[in-house]
């Protein structure tokens, strides 16, 4: 016959080599929860829903102003990137622009956008298909849109930001001598063109109750709007 062992014997037996054993007051029995298996896929990482920053290093911006060719998120004051409606001459417009390589000839890659005063702007081969969708759609920041020249406020919201973008293109900045300058001194006669990033870092007066500029060497006449 066999021998009964005690119960503690038996329990003894149970017990791992090394003499640990596993307490389930003390922690879960499947280890950590963030690290899979031997032999297990990880999966993707989620996608970050942060927006209130600067996009993270390495990450490629889908959307840009194409007045100041900064991104969604900027630390210059542009407020909220918005997306506005094109006119109804916008094939004709696009037809009238040609690519610095000639007609047939692919655009340039779009120039990567920043935030940095040093990259606002756009050089001089921008072309309308860098600056609007297919569709003839554009991006627009609100201050970037709402103090150039030529949009006015409708009921719909603002108007003539798409024509605004397509005179950006041939109109150079004061201050940064980049392309996409459409926010004009209000003095008589001065032709200064300024983003709206570059205005304040030039000096320029702006009034927030009119929406009205003047540039450095017009400032005196801040009394009078």
């Amino acid at each position: 016959m066999d021998e009964q062992k005690p119960p503690s014997e038996e329990k003894d037996a149970d017990a791992p080599a090394d003499g640990t054993v596993a307490s389930e007051e003390t922690g879960s029995a499947e280890g950590d929860p963030l690290k899979p298996p031997e032999g297990a896929s990880a999966g993707p990482e989620p996608e970050s829903a942060d927006t209130k920053g600067p996009p993270q290093t390495g990450s490629t911006p889908t959307r840009r102003c194409a007045l100041c060719n900064c991104g969604d998120w900027s630390p210059h004051g542009q407020r909220e990137l918005q997306r506005f409606e094109p006119a109804p001459e916008w094939p004709e417009r696009l037809a009238g622009h040609e690519t610095p390589e000639g007609p047939g000839q692919p655009p340039p890659e779009p120039e990567p956008a920043g935030d940095d005063l040093a990259q606002i702007g756009f050089s001089d081969r921008v072309t309308p298909v860098q600056l609007f969708e297919p569709t003839g759609h554009c991006w627009v920041h609100r201050w970037c849109a709402a103090w150039s020249a030529g949009v006015g406020q409708e009921a719909a919201g603002l108007a003539g930001v798409d024509r605004a973008v397509f005179s950006g293109i041939s109109q150079k900045c004061e201050h940064c001598r980049r392309m996409g300058a459409t926010i004009p001194c209000r003095a008589a006669g001065c032709p200064r063109l300024y983003h709206f990033p570059c205005a304040a870092a030039s000096g320029c007066f702006q009034s927030m109750k009119t929406l009205r500029l003047l540039c450095p060497q017009h400032v005196a006449e801040a009394v009078q709007m």
